[in-house]
């Protein structure tokens, strides 16, 4: 099993497509088969799934993907220890991430990042916290970044952020004029909530429930995957919405919103970074998991 093709393998693998790899690999598109091939006929099983210029990982693909990470690595890591040099961290990242992290904490974490490891490149894929996490747990992602804790044991999962959940109503709402409301008055109002498997909906359900008030009791008038949305749906008085405090600021900095203090709840929950163990024998993946933990215990310290 030769390292450059399992270098190109990986390249495919990441890229989704036979050609994306060999431009990133500056090979031709036919090399990238013929390594893919011998691959294949190695280990006497097919690696990717090929449907018109898209490919796919197999079963057995996923499989290796892992291992062809962790060799990879060990070989550069070898390389550099027998040269006595320190090691050029470059490749790719591909990280999973819900709303709030990737319009809020991912943006300015990866243009440090890339100051300091400017030959590393990423790959973005917004979803919401569950798929998020399941994206990493399956090894299509080397990084999560959720708004919900992971159950599952086979991810690390690191806090990076404090985010609070506020509900937000236009100025001219009735609860508008008023300190705070009762969580009951919720009940009569046109709620407008994130989809079912978001982190923040999750933990405002958390939060009601310890009022004695379960998710259907509330007038749910429309759900929507989108804080953007979410934000003009409001403002154009569609209904009232629990909003991070991250995502709303902008609206209640120029008053075209206004936050409401419900009384008894405060939804507030954390952001977290994931990964599974063997993410990091991935110089890259590893890091930028120290740089983010780095600058997380900076901004504490600060």
């Amino acid at each position: 099993m030769e390292v450059k093709h399992l270098r190109t393998f990986v390249a495919a693998a990441s890229e989704n497509s036979f050609t994306r790899a060999a431009e990133s690999l500056n090979i031709t598109q036919a090399a990238v088969s013929q390594h893919v091939a011998a691959l294949e006929q190695e280990l006497t099983t097919t690696l990717f799934d090929r449907t018109g210029r898209a490919v796919s990982l197999t079963e057995a693909g996923r499989r290796l993907n892992d291992y062809a990470r962790r060799i990879i690595a060990l070989v550069e890591e070898a390389q550099a220890a027998v040269a006595g040099i320190e090691t050029h961290i470059e490749g790719r990242i591909r990280i999973a991430t819900s709303t709030i992290p990737a319009e809020h904490l991912l943006p300015r974490m990866l243009a440090e990042f890339r100051e300091q490891f400017p030959d590393v490149r990423e790959t973005v894929h917004i979803t919401d916290s569950r798929l998020a996490t399941k994206a990493v747990m399956d090894a299509d992602a080397d990084i999560g970044l959720v708004g919900e804790e992971p159950k599952a044991l086979r991810v690390v999962v690191v806090p990076v952020a404090t985010d609070e959940l506020i509900l937000v109503v236009r100025p001219e709402h009735e609860f508008a004029k008023k300190r705070y409301i009762t969580p009951q008055s919720l009940l009569k109002q046109k709620l407008i909530m994130r989809e079912p498997g978001s982190g923040s909906r999750q933990c405002v359900e958390e939060s009601l429930r310890e009022q004695d008030i379960s998710f259907d009791q509330l007038n749910v008038v429309m759900e929507m995957n989108s804080n953007d949305a979410i934000r003009a749906a409001v403002r154009e008085d569609v209904g009232v919405a629990f909003l991070s405090s991250l995502s709303a600021a902008s609206d209640l900095g120029s008053g075209v919103l206004q936050r409401v203090d419900v009384r008894g709840i405060r939804p507030t929950r954390q952001l977290f970074l994931i990964h599974r163990p063997d993410s990091l024998y991935c110089p890259a993946t590893r890091a930028f998991v120290e740089f983010v933990i780095g600058r997380c215990k900076s901004n504490c310290t600060s």
